[in-house]
């Protein structure tokens, strides 16, 4: 290979120009796992201002994840809204299940998102979801004390989570397409804070707006929410963490399958949890009441906030910039999983301690210390601003020259004679035989991304492959956010050096993507997973009432919580490594409305017609082991068995590429 020089510029601009020696004016170089030619400029992103970086929309995503997430409180306050509209348990999960499919029908914001990117899918989910919550909060405020219409409440809930749908599309998206080779760290801290929305709003629920010591609370509802939130956000970090630490050993189909049996778990516990006495059913009423549910208008100014400031740190970056992080920047992102893991443990002792004071009729003594909690929370929730500082991590960017005039070396000269490799310099080994592969231009003119020399081998050196499969990066992956697919070798080691680069199945669009049985494989798995785990989540407040406190309730809540978590962070990983970027957005918001439907088929089909086929005639309320019994075994079977085998089958037929 011809040998390459650099020669660094300003040490504060970072700037690395690389001539080529000895080549022609013609041939490519790989310079930071970037094919290059000479003349080209490769700007790797280490110049854009911290406001325009990838590193501000970290945080900035994870915030837009937090109003995005606020569907998750429902279970906090819907005995209240139950009690407030004088409805039943069937009209209860029917405005939980109408507000799921527009929460989860998001393929108008993916398909948004691909064309005019992520800062106005934002903006137009933020005006979206604060219209819906304030048709539910003017919905529910009653000054006549006329209930308000079933259907109206449950529309009004389908807008304002459909605008959740649409930020949550603008804030993964964004960070997926920025971080294509460190997805599992990205969508671990980024799901995992949207599974806590519903805990940090519980928090505010229980700090600030229910009446001291009143029956209505339902204050272990709350509790339970909390928990089963605190869960889903660990359960999205652990998976997330877990899936890129394996692999090559443990491939993300496997991980799912294990997710799915531990949910199936989970509702054995609850199906088999022990009524312990301490329950009670409200008054029933027929009027509407006149204080309404006011938690939803905090809701409304709350996530029209976030969304109004933060869509306009949403960047999206072109290609060339989305390069692996260094050890550095990564040191950033664990910062944050930090920071998110402290206010998952304050959080759930926050909540028991809550939990304890109602037992004992004294939670309304204690608004100070509820007060304090919540300014805890929120000076967690800003510090999570500190990601956005490895952005200022040392990187540099790459100008390629050609060929420098012959002249004798000095000692500074000889050290710049390197490559960059992970924010390093590190000496260039040119007789290692490493023949780059053709430029970008060439490959897409050609449609395949074959070898320059058909008698050369991309790195034949067992040191230097070794060296690219450590820290997380490839140290010459080839073109187009890592579709390898049409790359043709005469080498068998040089195709299995490929496969190992690659990062997806296949790029696909649409049609594609749906003409595919892994896509539908897909669907299936998180049909059943998400759509129990939904119908878990939003009953939580009717199951305490109907179960009351008991060590069963509390692990059915942890485990089905855990793998909930684990379902969000890697099911978006596997839409990316079956089909890759070119439609993301759209395939990730179709694979979301399975959800969508799963959530009316547990909710309204399964979970709903048991609860009123057990409720006692003229009560508000079932009370009893019976009220979701048959419901849990039922979400266990399917859950266990077709939930499972279908991430088994996906997993068995990609072996070869998670093999790589």
């Amino acid at each position: 290979m011809a040998e390459v020089s650099a020669s660094l510029g300003s040490s504060q601009g970072g700037t690395a120009v690389v001539h080529n020696n000895n080549a022609t004016s013609d041939e490519s170089v790989i310079v930071r796992g970037v094919c290059v030619t000479p003349g080209d400029y490769h700007d790797f992103g280490s110049k854009l201002s911290w406001s325009k970086s990838r590193w501000i929309s970290l945080p900035v995503g994870l915030y837009i994840e937090l109003a995005a997430g606020s569907a998750y409180a429902f279970g906090v306050y819907s005995s209240q809204l139950k009690h407030t509209l004088g409805i039943n348990q069937t009209q209860l999960n029917l405005i939980s299940s109408v507000g799921n499919i527009g929460g989860y029908f998001g393929v108008p914001g993916g398909v948004f998102f691909d064309s005019y990117g992520p800062k106005w899918t934002a903006i137009i989910g933020g005006t979206i979801q604060v219209i819906g919550y304030l048709m539910a909060y003017f919905a529910t405020f009653s000054s006549n004390g006329v209930p308000s219409s079933v259907a109206f409440i449950a529309i009004s809930f389908a807008i304002a989570w459909h605008g959740g749908a649409w930020l949550d599309a603008g804030g993964v998206s964004v960070n997926v397409v920025n971080f294509p080779h460190n997805r599992g760290m990205i969508l671990g801290v980024l799901k995992s804070f949207f599974g806590l929305s519903g805990s940090i709003f519980a928090q505010v629920y229980l700090s600030f707006y229910i009446k001291p010591d009143a029956k209505s609370n339902n204050v272990l509802g709350a509790t339970l929410v909390v928990i089963f939130g605190v869960a889903n956000c660990l359960g999205r970090i652990f998976s997330g963490a877990v899936s890129d630490k394996l692999k090559g050993r443990v491939s993300r189909p496997i991980l799912y399958a294990a997710a799915m049996i531990l949910f199936s778990l989970g509702c054995i516990s609850f199906a088999f949890a022990p009524a312990n006495g301490d329950n009670f059913c409200p008054e029933k009423t027929s009027r509407a009441s006149e204080d309404g549910v006011p938690v939803l208008l905090f809701f409304a100014i709350a996530c029209g906030s976030i969304v109004s400031i933060g869509a306009n740190f949403l960047n999206l970056l072109p290609s060339s910039m989305r390069r692996p992080t260094t050890r550095g920047q990564v040191h950033w992102v664990q910062v944050g999983y930090l920071i998110v893991g402290l206010l998952c443990v304050m959080l759930a002792v926050t909540g028991g301690i809550q939990n304890k004071w109602e037992s004992k009729g004294r939670l309304g003594e204690h608004r100070v210390e509820l007060a304090v909690f919540v300014v805890l929370s929120a000076i967690l929730i800003l510090s999570l601003m500190t990601m956005s500082l490895a952005h200022f991590v040392s990187d540099s960017s790459i100008t390629i020259l050609g060929p420098l005039p012959p002249h004798d070396e000095d000692e500074e000269e000889k050290k710049d004679k390197m490559v960059i490799s992970e924010g390093k310099y590190a000496p260039l080994q040119s007789e290692s035989g490493m023949t780059p592969p053709p430029t970008p231009k060439e490959s897409k003119a050609q449609g395949t991304h074959e070898n320059a020399d058909d008698g050369g081998s991309l790195n034949p050196s067992g040191e230097s492959r070794q060296r690219r499969n450590t820290a997380g990066t490839d140290e010459m992956s080839i073109l187009a956010d890592g579709d390898y697919s049409g790359f043709e070798s005469p080498s068998n080691e040089h195709e299995e050096m490929v496969a190992a680069m690659r990062v997806s199945v296949r790029e696909a669009s649409v049609w594609e993507a749906l003409k595919s049985p892994d896509f539908h494989l897909i669907w299936i798995a998180q049909f059943c997973g998400t759509g129990a785990g939904l119908m878990t989540l939003n009953n939580l407040g009717q199951i305490s009432t109907a179960l009351g406190s008991s060590f069963a309730i509390y692990f059915g809540c942890v485990s089905c919580g855990l793998a909930y978590g684990a379902f969000w962070c890697l099911n978006p990983c596997l839409v990316m490594e079956m089909f890759g970027s070119r439609s993301f957005g759209s395939l990730y918001s179709l694979i979301n409305l399975a959800p969508a439907v799963g959530s009316s088929v547990f909710s309204v089909g399964l979970a709903a017609s048991v609860y009123s086929t057990h409720e006692a005639e003229g009560a508000t309320c079932c009370l009893g082991q019976s009220c979701y019994q048959v419901t849990y075994i039922t979400s266990a079977v399917l859950t266990g068995t077709l939930g499972a085998g279908c991430s088994m089958l996906l997993a068995y037929r990609h072996r070869g590429f998670y093999e790589n």
